[in-house]
């Protein structure tokens, strides 16, 4: 789950898996053309969340866990299974999703101690032989670096889109991009995709921004909250 604020009183909600779908049609439009299984990942990279999503929990404050202050082994967790159901039908998809989940977790490795870097370099030190075995049954294919930046540049781009306002995306870099907001469109330079304009969107639930006595009391919430749609029109920069 991934949360975001809209005024001091509310909460937005958006899934992991519906981010990922967000991606998924960024990629889909790349200039460049993806494969099917650089388009698989993207769309699917997250689907070891759903699972926490039906339940998701709250931390010992009441604030609602996002995917980045859950407990590190669940973290790793929905990892895991989220490179699981990948590889089980595209070898490839699974490896690429393996090496942006690895990557993301090392760099922020600094910031944790104890029992959950030991979870996290635990981890680390499975997929990186499970990749070694991946590219050994691909045939090592050379690829891989070019399409994993894509995967994480459509990843970045939609966790941007998703968790701040449009007003606070002007000036924002990305990855070898630059964002800026023209007449309330998302203008990218260089201009990544093969479409003159883009048209995106991501389901979302506003819910109060409170504490939560408990998990069930905020499952509760998520149910109840309505659903929403936020869009985005991404263009050439005009000016």
């Amino acid at each position: 789950m991934m949360i975001i604020r809209r005024g001091p009183s509310e909460l937005l909600a958006i899934t992991q898996p519906d981010h990922a779908r967000l991606a998924g049609a960024l990629a889909e439009a790349w200039g460049d053309h993806p494969g099917p299984s650089l388009v698989a990942a993207s769309h699917h990279h997250d689907d070891g969340w759903i699972a926490w999503e039906d339940v998701p929990t709250i931390d010992d404050q009441g604030r609602p866990h996002d995917f980045l202050t859950i407990p590190m082994n669940e973290r790793v967790t929905a990892y895991r299974r989220g490179i699981e159901l990948l590889a089980t039908t595209d070898l490839y998809a699974g490896l690429l999703t393996s090496l942006h989940f690895g990557r993301l977790l090392a760099e922020g490795l600094g910031a944790v101690e104890g029992d959950a870097r030991a979870t996290a370099e635990s981890f680390l030190a499975q997929q990186a032989r499970w990749e070694e075995q991946a590219r050994r049954e691909l045939g090592d294919p050379a690829g891989v670096e070019a399409d994993y930046h894509v995967l994480r540049g459509v990843d970045y781009l939609s966790l941007l889109l998703c968790m701040r306002p449009l007003d606070e995306l002007d000036g924002t870099p990305v990855t070898t991009m630059t964002m800026t907001v023209e007449d309330g469109r998302v203008a990218l330079y260089p201009y990544p995709f093969d479409v003159e304009e883009l048209g995106v969107s991501v389901p979302l639930r506003s819910l109060p921004a409170t504490a939560f006595e408990d998990d069930e009391a905020y499952r509760s919430a998520l149910r109840a909250a309505p659903v929403e749609t936020l869009s985005w029109t991404l263009s050439r920069p005009r000016r």
